[in-house]
Formats: structure tokens, sequence, C-alpha cells
């Protein structure tokens, strides 16, 4: 199981190992450990100290998920790793360092190397104990379903804890309950439970032919943004992978050696696509605010103080990704009304000032969200976010709406470039922009943000009837 946080975490301790490694050698050296005849002999020595560590690092598979999330590995696997560098360096040592008294200078080195080892360990592990109180960084997931399976899964859950916040396990899932008099599936209770206790993730053993009501909960569940996996056996998922292609389930990935499926695809969970994703939006959005509105910036402030009082970015709080509020960043383009948090900009409408006719029209007041880009709040591209009034209507009313809300919202999106932007005067017309945006969701590759984003360019500059 891989998050960005223990990704960080790893990356972190590659680049203090490396400091480790590097500084202790440089102690020495300067210490006037090295008895040389030539520069390239200390060169030569500290390169083979460095291939060491890396070929001993791979062979000891240190810097793995799984052996970083759990302290007492941590300490095993540097302490295995450090052994097996010292006899890989003796070895490289023996053919390219004849000729240089070593046994002094490696004894003092490696002895330094240690002391660094175990001392940033030590730090990890106090940083540990406090990031484990910080639920707000992780997963939190839950298990429904009395089976082995289940029992290996909580397991495997329980030595990532770095990674989640194991809430817990539900069984009795074959029992009924009576409810206002009416049969109820225990398994639509344990999502309310999840809902009301802010799961992000259910992992269930149940499958819909096994459990009617099922497809509802499904649609309970994403309706407040909580995911459902199911899970079954390596055995089960070979003989019948099939019947789960037929029924819509797609692998997603194997834990401890459990099959994990979704009933859809999501390119985005996989963490290297994020960090894809990620990095682009940064750079993107840099380029942006230093290219263009480093000077576009002041001259459509001064424009809109110039037509109207008040200030002339505009913030509104807007769904964000699993229905997180944040604020979101444009140029005011209304004199100021009370109805701008509930009322969406119609055609001709009279709240809109004649910069902001403007710059609406050619989608100059969406520039500020750049920001919320580099903040991480929003994405170049993907669903755009709604007025938090729009969310908890369309919720109601559109199927599969909050499916969006999995996604981190966009400047831009698949939908705005098909047509579907600006005023949705019917739910059908919100309908077609779920579609595009969950569309968005299963088929996600970079190429694809960069023909949204060419496509959304040349819509700004041919003009678009929506755009108002």
């Amino acid at each position: 199981m891989k998050s960005r946080h223990v990704f960080i975490l790893i990356t972190l301790l590659v680049i203090l190992d490396a400091f480790a490694i590097n500084c202790s050698f440089a102690i020495v050296y300067f210490s006037g450990f090295f008895e040389v005849n030539h520069l390239s002999q200390p060169a030569r020595f500290l390169i083979t100290l460095n291939i060491s560590y890396m070929i001993a690092a791979l062979i000891c598979r240190i810097y793995m998920f799984a052996n970083v999330q759990n302290t007492e590995l941590l300490y095993k696997k540097v302490m295995l790793t450090f052994v097996v560098q010292f006899f890989i360096f003796v070895l490289i040592a023996k053919q390219v360092l004849s000729g240089l008294s070593i046994t002094l200078p490696l004894f003092y080195i490696f002895t330094s190397e240690l002391l660094f080892f175990i001392t940033i360990r030590l730090m990890i592990y106090i940083s540990e104990k406090y990031y484990l109180k910080m639920d707000f960084f992780k997963k939190n997931i839950a298990i429904i379903g009395d089976h082995e399976l289940g029992r290996r899964l909580e397991k495997f859950f329980l030595k990532n804890k770095l990674t989640v916040n194991f809430a817990g396990s539900f069984s009795d899932l074959n029992e009924v309950v009576m409810v206002d008099e009416k049969p109820v599936d225990n398994l639509r209770s344990s999502i309310k439970y999840a809902i009301e206790n802010d799961l992000d993730e259910v992992y269930t053993t149940v499958f819909p032919k096994q459990s009617p009501a099922l497809d509802q909960v499904l649609a309970l569940a994403e309706q407040h943004c909580v995911r459902i996996r199911f899970v079954t056996s390596f055995i089960h998922y070979q003989r019948d992978q099939e019947a789960f292609s037929r029924a819509n389930y797609r692998l997603s990935n194997y834990y401890d050696g459990i099959p994990i499926l979704v009933n859809r695809k999501e390119p985005l969970t996989k963490l290297r696509n994020r960090i894809v994703k990620r990095c682009f939006d940064i750079v993107f959005s840099l380029a942006v605010i230093l290219f263009v509105l480093s000077w576009l910036f002041p001259i459509i402030m001064i424009l809109i103080l110039i037509e109207s009082r008040g200030n002339p970015i505009f913030s509104q709080l807007r769904s964000g990704r699993d229905n997180e509020p944040f604020y979101c960043f444009k140029f005011r383009s209304m004199r100021i009304n009370a109805d701008s948090n509930t009322q969406q900009a119609t055609r001709n409408d009279p709240r809109v000032t004649k910069i902001g006719s403007f710059i609406r029209k050619s989608s100059i007041d969406e520039l500020p969200q750049f920001f919320n880009v580099l903040f991480g709040q929003m994405s170049v591209v993907g669903p755009r976010p709604h007025m938090l009034k729009h969310t908890e209507e369309y919720r109601q009313i559109v199927d599969q709406y909050m499916v969006r809300q999995f996604l981190k919202p966009g400047i831009t999106g698949q939908a705005q470039v098909n047509g579907f932007r600006g005023e949705t005067k019917v739910p059908g017309q919100m309908e077609g922009r779920v579609k595009h945006d969950i569309s968005y969701m299963e088929n996600w590759n970079l190429l694809l943000d960069v023909k949204i984003i060419y496509k959304t360019i040349t819509n700004a500059l041919g003009g678009e009837d929506n755009a108002f």
C-alpha cells in the first residue's frame, strides 16, 4: 500500500543516508586519517563507498514501502544493509584501492556512518510517533465481512500505520435487521457508520450476488465520497477473472497477495500517476504565474477597481476533492452583491460589470486559480468546482454526481471543452457534465490533460457561446 507521505519519507531517508555516508567520509578525510600520494586515491575510496552502499541497499530492499512503516524493520534493515555494505566494500577495495592504507580510515568512516544511520532512524521514530496521531494525513478505512481474507487484510493494514488509519472490522453481514419494520442489509448500516465516521475507503468480502442491497449501498457510499473496495482470494480471482470482468470489476492492486477489485478504473489512485500529475500542475501553474500573471495581475486589478469598488479578487467556498470545501480565487467580474454565493451567472446578468464581461468571455477571470493549483487545492485539469449550495442540490437529483468529487477540481475540464460550460438550467446539462467528468477520471493520462488545455486555449481565443 503506497501513499505520498510514505513516498516522502523514503525520499527523505535516501537523501539523509547519502548525506550520512558522504559526511562520514568528509569528517575522516579532513581529520587527516588518510595517507595519500595522489588525490585520485580518496576519490576512488569515496566512489567505492557510495557504490557499495547502493548495491547493499538494493540487495536488502531497505527503501521498500513495507520496510519503512515498521520501526523494528527500519532498524533491522539498516543494520543488515550496513553489514552487507561493509563486505561489498572490502571486495571492491581489493581491486580498486590497492596501495592505499584503508584500515584505520575505514574503521572511523563505518563507525561514523553507523552513528549517523542510528540517529536518522531515531529521528524518524520520534517523528513517526507524532505522525501516527496526525490522522488527517491518512486514509480512514474499515473492513466489512467476517472472513479469513478480512482478517488477513486487517493484519496488513495494521502493518501500514503510516498510510492508513484502521477504524475496524464489521461482521454478521448475513443477518438481516429490522428498521422501521423494513428489512435492511447490515452492509447499509456499516456504510452509514462509514459516512458518520468520515471513512475514506471500505473493503468488503461481499459481492452484489451475495447481497441484493449492494448496488444501493454502492450508490450511497459514492454519494458521500466513500470508496468501496472488493476483497477476493487469488484462487477465486484467477478462476473467475472473466466473470469479474463481465461484471465490471477491475483489479486495482494486491495487498499481501490478496486481490483488491474496484467497480471502476481510476488511474489517479496509483501513486506514480498522482506524482506525475502534481509535478505537471506545479510546473504549469508556476509558468502561468511568472510569465502571465506577473504583469497581467496588476492591470486587471486596476481596471476592476476603476469600474467598481470592492476587493478585485473574489474568493468563494467551493467543493473540493472528497467534498472538502476550499476558497476558490477569481478576478471579481460582478458588482458586490448578496447573491454571489448562491446564484450562478446568467446571460446578460445585470451584476456583471463591463470589464467583468470581457474577462469572463476570455476566461481571464479564472487565472487566479493557478494559485489554488500551486497550493494543492486544485489541478489544472479536472472537474470544475461548484458552489457548496449547488453541490448539495445536485447530489440529490443527479446520478453519480458525487463520483466527480473523488478528484481534485480543475481550472478547466473535459466537460468544459465539450460544450458543458457555464450556467446549468436543467439537470440534464449537469448529467452531461458529470458523464464527462467520470470519463476523465476513468481514462486519465498526461496526454489527455495536454489535449484539454490546448482545446481550452483555442476555445477561449475563438470565443464560446456559454462564456458569459
